[in-house]
């Protein structure tokens, strides 16, 4: 993760496993909480279930105890149950990984990506046969600027019977087509290159 990283403000829990599952005779009452002092570091520290620095280094042992105001004792004797039972990955480093962590990502976040891409498209107007080309008005501009109107239209066009018959999905519809016509110059670039001379010989 770089510097700087949206710190992840919820972690899951499932209150059924939490209540009635194994963690209740694998682990006891401070060594629970302790586990969750941990989920809730790692998701602050936001590497991916890490508990580490911005540079991805292990933190001190002693520094995680005085970060949770907890005994020394207490913090290694849940990590190595917490190792043994599977919950925390065995590394060379020293780094703290909380095993499965996507299980713990809240459905907010995991689902922020797909919020961010519908109130994207909520901007843009649809074009084609179908209309199911998503464009704003600036990317329509830009496309029109490069391939003139008929050359807009047929590219749209292209796209949204693609759409449409074979159920094409694509992140960004203006991408797409820029792509399209980036391979379709390589392609012509590529065939003319290999089309060798033919010499011609002059009977007289």
């Amino acid at each position: 993760m770089q510097r700087g990283s949206t710190k992840r403000s919820w972690i899951k829990l499932w209150v059924t496993g939490w209540l009635h599952g194994s963690i209740r005779w694998q682990l006891d009452a401070s060594e629970r909480a302790t586990w969750a002092d941990l989920m809730c570091l790692a998701g602050e520290c936001n590497h991916n279930g890490q508990i580490c620095d911005n540079d991805g280094k292990a933190f001190p042992i002693d520094y995680i105890a005085n970060q949770l105001n907890i005994p020394l004792d207490l913090l290694g004797a849940t990590i190595a149950k917490c190792k043994a039972e599977g919950r925390i990955e065995n590394r060379e480093d020293g780094i703290i990984v909380i095993a499965n962590w996507n299980a713990y990502q809240s459905e907010y976040m995991r689902q922020k990506k797909y919020r961010q891409n519908e109130a994207t498209n909520k901007n843009k107007k649809t074009y084609g046969q179908f209309k199911n080309v998503l464009l704003s008005d600036s990317e329509k501009r830009k496309l029109i600027d490069k391939f003139g109107d008929v050359g807009f239209n047929d590219r749209v066009e292209e796209l949204s019977i693609g759409i449409e018959s074979k159920g094409y999905k694509y992140k960004s519809h203006y991408a797409t087509i820029l792509s399209w016509d980036r391979k379709d110059n390589g392609t012509h670039k590529q065939d003319t290159k290999s089309i060798k001379p033919t010499g011609i010989r002059i009977i007289s």
